[in-house]
């Protein structure tokens, strides 16, 4: 375990359900020409086959309920990627209306601090062909 940084322990104190502390960003890709049926899938599997991810990632507070702050880190050493990478579709007709529809639901719901501080979607089904990654991740998480 590591020593919190007050201001992290404060992001942490200050959330609530009507207040979030995470920060999340969307974006677009158009997949290669030679892309087939099966893109995002693979995309998803390259994502999780490594198990080179920095410890920044890997942060979660010691205590998740603290209400006098939280003052440790610990680090997960096994990473749950069905927790943390998740494959999604948008939902027809797949504007970007259903897409925003969709990363609004996951943007307005908190971290789980019983886990890592960060989230990431692949979503796949826009009718214009492109897919989209959401992430998440809580402003306690920086590098010191």
């Amino acid at each position: 375990m590591s020593f919190m940084p007050p201001t992290d322990s404060m992001f942490l104190l200050a959330e609530s359900r009507e207040h979030p502390m995470h920060v999340g960003g969307l974006q677009l890709f158009v997949p290669p020409e030679d892309a087939g049926p099966e893109f995002a899938r693979d995309l998803l599997d390259s994502f999780t086959q490594t198990d080179n991810v920095s410890a920044l990632f890997r942060k979660r507070p010691a205590q998740p309920v603290g209400t006098l702050g939280n003052t440790w880190w610990s680090v997960d050493e096994t990473l749950d990627y069905d927790y943390h990478v998740r494959h999604s579709a948008v939902p027809q007709p797949g504007r970007i209306r259903e897409l925003l529809q969709l990363t609004s639901r996951w943007h307005g719901s908190l971290l789980d601090r019983h886990h890592p501080l960060v989230e990431a979607h692949l979503v796949e089904g826009l009718a214009d062909g492109r897919i989209a990654v959401y992430s998440k991740i809580h402003h306690s998480i920086h590098v010191t």
